[in-house]
């Protein structure tokens, strides 16, 4: 037995490829429907459930910058709309596409800004890619308002398994990504969702409930994201309880803070959702907060899930990365940056590394 899985053992997980009936998922078969029931699982106890009513969304052009970036770039800023027949929202978002590369592959970013990738912008463009910004905000306030801004009106709530803000921001990612495989002005076979901190949450709600991004990214995602809870240190679900972030998850979910014995998931369900995809998981080796640590293992123990296809997860040594660790040969790949918690450009390079790596 190695050090890793002696380590998971101790944390006493739930498992991922057993059934709500107990069954043993042992083939892809199985575990797509083993896969509807951690979805319906997180939607009830985390995130809360996603819209289901009909909706439709429009992008309308408002702004073109012709010659962003020195010429390098157009940069179109774009008004978009949903409207159901009950409601409707509307965000603006901004889409950077290199002149040079016809249907170029593009980053959806969520951004802490209105500046495009929070300004790096340049350097993604640099690097043959474009992006697809948006001001989180935007789709709904971080704040404690009652869920009355934004996506936060557009449907009828209850204190239960309602929709929580960073499923708002994870569907609201999806909207632009029905806007943009609409343009046609990206290959929509390369099309990756990114965010950091409470971002890098959403990022990964996202991407595990929308099969049409190739790549899903999180930096520094720590609790609620990559980490697991269980022998988790630093932020805990008492925290994410404060007011500042309350509104980020659904109701139930604060059912277990006291006691995370009776939780029936943790955060390796919400990165298997993402398997046969490709994933990046990244920390910072003085982040206690997001403990990279738990990030780490909740990507090795998530890797069963990809073995089921016949794919590799996370291929790396049988112990905890050391800073300045990298591990790209995998359909997870991962790495352990030195210093503190923060989207540097460093995290940035690695992740276009991954993507350029495996053409994803």
């Amino acid at each position: 037995m190695g050090l890793l899985e002696e380590e998971l053992i101790k944390r006493s997980l739930p498992q991922i490829l057993k059934s709500k009936n107990n069954g043993t998922v042992q083939d892809i078969s199985s575990w797509i429907s083993r896969r509807e029931e951690i979805k319906s699982l997180l939607c009830s106890e985390f995130c809360g459930r996603f819209p289901g009513i009909a909706y439709k969304t429009e992008g309308r052009q408002v702004l073109v910058e012709e010659d962003a970036y020195g010429g390098k770039a157009v940069v179109k800023t774009i008004s978009l709309g949903i409207q159901s027949d009950y409601s409707y929202a509307s965000f603006p978002y901004r889409l950077m596409l290199p002149k040079n590369e016809k249907r170029p592959p593009l980053f959806i970013y969520l951004a802490f800004t209105p500046e495009i990738a929070d300004g790096i912008g340049e350097e993604i463009l640099d690097a043959g890619y474009g992006v697809a910004s948006v001001y989180y905000q935007d789709i709904t306030a971080d704040c404690y308002d009652e869920h009355q801004s934004g996506l936060g009106r557009f449907c009828t709530r209850n204190r239960f398994d309602s929709w929580g803000k960073v499923a708002m921001w994870a569907w609201g990612a999806g909207r632009i990504l029905d806007d943009i495989l609409k343009r046609e002005e990206a290959d929509a076979d390369r099309i990756a969702i990114l965010g950091h901190s409470r971002l890098g949450k959403a990022a990964l709600l996202a991407g595990a409930f929308d099969e049409r991004f190739s790549l899903t990214a999180a930096n520094e995602s720590g609790a609620g994201g990559a980490a697991l809870f269980r022998g988790k240190t630093g932020e805990q679900i008492e925290n994410l309880y404060g007011m500042g972030s309350r509104l980020w998850f659904d109701g139930n979910f604060y059912n277990y803070r006291k006691d995370l014995s009776r939780m029936p998931f943790d955060q390796h369900f919400l990165l298997s959702l993402i398997a046969p995809r490709h994933l990046y998981v990244s920390s910072a080796e003085r982040d206690d907060w997001a403990d990279p640590g738990s990030e780490f293992l909740s990507c090795v123990e998530s890797s069963k899930v990809w073995n089921l296809y016949g794919e590799e997860g996370v291929i790396s040594p049988d112990h905890f990365p050391e800073a300045g660790a990298c591990y790209q040969e995998g359909r997870i790949g991962y790495h352990l940056r030195p210093g503190t918690h923060y989207l540097s450009r460093d995290d940035w390079r690695q992740i276009i590394a991954y993507r350029n790596r495996h053409g994803v």
